[in-house]
């Protein structure tokens, strides 16, 4: 193991902690992506071992990759027998991912072709029943060949995780890191919540004082974001109402993008229907002008505007007007506590929520416009569960573990 991946190790995330991945590379000329991907894996918790074929040991020297990892690479099968040792006994690896995996590849491991080490360690993880992963890398025109398309529909069917492809340029280019982080996470994740749909509103709203200007708030949505991808790890169908925001949602996640506050109440209660819970992580704006003037208002004609703000619609209420049996779970911004979280807790005691999740928005190194939280969820069990400051996406995965304490489905 090198000092430049234990210094990175669990940087992001520990969701990988203690599992072991193998990386194969293909050749691609996206395989110059590799050292990136397997870093990130790393910043997950991984140990990753990379594995190359002789075409991507041509295009990227695989002392990069022993840099990136630590490990040595696998560039040919010896007398050790490398791919057994990968997929069977104490080396064992956890997952197989593939990333690029050419079109020439993916034939090759439809049909059970081992003739180079990717193939080998496919073929065997696939019978020892190790989840593999791969992400598709060609020119587009290759995606609709029938061999390709009746390629990817064979691993699909043998359980083999696919991360689609960005088509632009006329190439079907390697899917972003994140992207792939989180299939592999997927693939290694517990499925509890299999079968269960859940609702979950994140980001901010828009209130408009005329064609351009409106009432917001500083919210990122990351919070809200990182609580449907872990929902989704688990198994869970998630729709996410996601109000204006930089950071794109994760795959597997039915998005509806909304602005306002009424169309994040509209969306809600349409997704709502049929879900088990209601996380509702939105930002959205208290208040909203009684008049939105339908053009650009002109300073030089207008140096001074009087606003009359009205009350948004209190979408928890709605919700639980319209589904009496749903579970809510309110995130809600308190701007100092003190000794207000009870008073907190109360206020939202006519809504019956599962857990109500606090966080003080009065500390600027946490909450708003950051990467990290800290917050305190009180169930409907009475306990509190203080979670400390860790990155959104660890908040999140706590919240998700104690949503099934609650529910009694640990």
């Amino acid at each position: 193991m090198s000092e430049s991946g234990d210094s990175i190790r669990g940087s992001w995330g520990d969701e990988l902690s203690g599992l072991r991945i193998a990386h194969c590379l293909t050749g691609s000329i996206s395989v110059y992506r590799a050292p990136d991907i397997a870093r990130a894996l790393i910043r997950h918790g991984a140990d990753v071992i990379p594995v190359m074929t002789p075409d991507a040991s041509k295009l990227l020297n695989p002392q990069l990759m022993e840099w990136a990892t630590g490990n040595t690479p696998i560039v040919e099968i010896g007398g050790r027998v490398e791919h057994v040792e990968l997929t069977e006994g104490k080396g064992r690896v956890d997952l197989v991912l593939v990333a690029p995996a050419t079109a020439n590849t993916l034939v090759k491991m439809s049909l059970g072709v081992s003739d180079n080490p990717v193939t080998l360690v496919c073929s065997a993880a696939l019978g020892s029943r190790i989840p593999v992963v791969v992400a598709p890398a060609m020119h587009a025109s290759m995606t609709n060949n029938p061999a390709v398309v009746e390629s990817l529909r064979r691993l699909k069917e043998m359980g083999v995780g696919v991360v689609e492809p960005v088509v632009e340029e006329s190439k079907a280019k390697l899917a972003p890191e994140t992207h792939i982080v989180d299939e592999v996470i997927y693939h290694l994740s517990p499925k509890p919540l299999k079968g269960r749909r859940f609702v979950v509103s994140a980001g901010p709203t828009r209130e408009y004082i005329d064609r351009v200007r409106y009432i917001s708030n500083p919210s990122s949505g990351l919070m809200g974001i990182e609580m449907a991808r872990s929902l989704r790890m688990l198994g869970g169908e998630v729709s996410l109402v996601l109000g204006p925001t930089h950071i794109e949602p994760p795959t597997g996640l039915k998005v509806r993008r909304v602005e306002s506050s009424k169309e994040m109440e509209k969306a809600v209660l349409e997704e709502a229907e049929g879900a088990e819970a209601f996380f509702s992580a939105a930002a959205v704006a208290d208040y909203k002008p009684v008049r939105t003037i339908d053009e650009k208002i002109e300073t030089a004609t207008h140096p001074k505007i009087v606003l009359e703000l009205e009350a948004t619609p209190k979408i928890l209420d709605s919700v639980r007007k319209k589904f009496p049996e749903i579970e809510i779970i309110p995130f809600k911004a308190a701007y100092g506590l003190g000794e207000g979280l009870a008073k907190v807790v109360e206020s939202l005691s006519h809504l019956n929520p599962l857990m109500v999740v606090v966080n003080d928005v009065s500390r600027r190194d946490i909450g708003f416009a950051s990467a990290f939280n800290e917050v305190t969820v009180v169930g409907r069990s009475g306990k509190i569960y203080p979670i400390s400051k860790a990155r959104k996406s660890t908040v999140a995965r706590n919240i998700a573990k104690l949503y099934l304490a609650e529910k009694g489905l640990t």
